[in-house]
């Protein structure tokens, strides 16, 4: 083999080798995008669970006001049933009594909120 046929080979050689180093560079840059782009929608991924967490919470609050609400609307129902019954029989001292009782009630729930 001459000296420009070896010449021609390793340049040959040494372009191959420049092509693999672009292309492991190229590889390379495409991995720390990868990366940076997992990284990213980790990010996403904890702000959107947060989100579900807080929204879960306020569903969750809302469930229980809701509940109270109705409760008490169960309650008043009662109370209007009752008042009714009383003003039908005319029993009117049952209805004093009565009253004296819910403000007993309401004087207890005040008193142990406050505590």
């Amino acid at each position: 083999m001459t000296f420009e046929e070896m010449q021609k080979t390793i340049e040959g050689m040494l372009a191959v080798q420049r092509q693999l180093q672009e292309s492991q560079i190229q590889l390379n840059e495409r991995q720390m995008q990868l990366q940076e782009s997992q990284l990213e929608l980790r990010e996403r991924q904890l702000r959107f669970q947060d989100a579900q967490e807080r929204e879960r919470e306020t569903l969750q609050v809302m469930i229980e006001e809701m509940t109270r609400f109705i409760e008490r609307s169960n309650r008043n129902e009662r109370r209007i049933e009752q008042l009714i019954g009383y003003s039908i029989t005319n029993e009117s001292e049952h209805l004093d009594i009565e009253q004296r009782f819910r403000n007993l009630e309401a004087r207890l729930s005040e008193l142990e909120s406050q505590n």
